[in-house]
């Protein structure tokens, strides 16, 4: 049978960014849904090929303990198929969230702290992959600006700092689901995907499509500028990590007299981020003014934080 068109758009995709590069394991993060049933079959070759060890793990959050057994299952099943390992890895959302923290968002990070233990278990360099696609990159810059966090964050990034990779970002929900169809590979469907009281599910199944209704094509411009901000945000990173130990602080004050204006205001979301809330631009250029000035102690409110300045160096507190 003649090769989906997607498998050599895939593997050209892997060529040209390496993400599979100096790694000897990979652990797909399988729901049992159609994106990451499509990203294990699409690796499980490229994997072989390599001499990569490829194994699937499936996080079960117990939120909906009848059809959550029947993900498990189909994740399980399609790892099988291909002759993988696989891991299951259980656990409570509702017994282990936080304070303040909704069901959503402890399903969420307690799902990644459990693939980073995998790996962490599995040994040095190995690798977590996940299935978000271009949908998920544009639905994701969308939600950011509807939680006024454009400014902290871009979209999603293709490779992360602790091993978590995204191989389908250039390519389409629908290119996936029209590749498991000529596969005749089956996924689930997860009913809570189509709950409109979740912030991404409305985007999905409301903001996108009446934008493409619109202007046709902006999913994939939303989900270009995403990755370009992205990587924009990371080059200012790299530049501000190598110029100081920590976004905790203090910071040098002559820093703000010699860097760009656009680089200082990402040092000052990145360090009121990890303790207060994102500041707005008019708060921020404010701050800006008073520190490049000369005045030699400086007092300002900024994100629910204190700035206080003197002639050497700048503090959050």
């Amino acid at each position: 049978m003649t090769a989906h068109p997607l498998r050599g758009r895939f593997s050209r995709h892997l060529r040209a960014t390496g993400l599979l590069s100096e790694t000897r394991l990979v652990i797909a993060a399988i729901s049992g849904g159609a994106d990451s049933t499509a990203l294990l079959h699409l690796l499980a070759p490229e994997c072989r090929e390599r001499g990569i060890t490829l194994v699937g793990c499936h996080v079960a959050h117990g939120i909906r303990p009848r059809t959550g057994n029947l993900d498990a299952r189909a994740a399980a099943d399609h790892a099988a198929a291909l002759g993988l390992s696989f891991a299951l890895r259980p656990f409570s959302a509702l017994e282990l969230r936080k304070h303040g923290e909704s069901l959503e968002a402890a399903a969420r990070r307690i799902r990644y702290e459990s693939f980073l233990a995998l790996r962490e278990e599995l040994g040095p360099g190995a690798l977590v992959a996940t299935g978000h696609t271009r949908n998920d990159q544009a639905e994701t810059v969308l939600l950011n600006l509807e939680r006024h966090l454009g400014r902290s964050r871009g979209g999603i990034r293709e490779r992360r700092a602790d091993g978590v990779i995204r191989p389908l970002l250039p390519f389409s929900r629908n290119e996936l689901r029209h590749f498991l169809a000529f596969e005749g590979l089956t996924f689930r469907e997860d009913e809570s995907n189509l709950e409109r009281r979740f912030a991404r599910n409305r985007i999905r199944l409301e903001v996108l499509p009446a934008l493409e209704a619109r202007w046709p094509g902006v999913t994939e411009r939303l989900a270009r500028a995403g990755a370009r901000y992205t990587e924009r945000l990371e080059r200012q990173d790299a530049l501000l990590g190598s110029l100081i130990p920590s976004f905790e602080g203090p910071f040098p004050r002559s820093l703000f007299r010699e860097l760009p204006e656009e680089t200082l205001g990402r040092l000052l979301v990145r360090a009121t981020g990890t303790r207060g809330k994102v500041p707005g631009r008019a708060q921020i250029l404010k701050v800006l003014a008073r520190l490049r000035g000369d005045q030699p102690g400086v007092r300002e409110s900024l994100g629910g934080l204190r700035v206080a300045a003197n002639s050497r160096f700048v503090r959050l507190t």
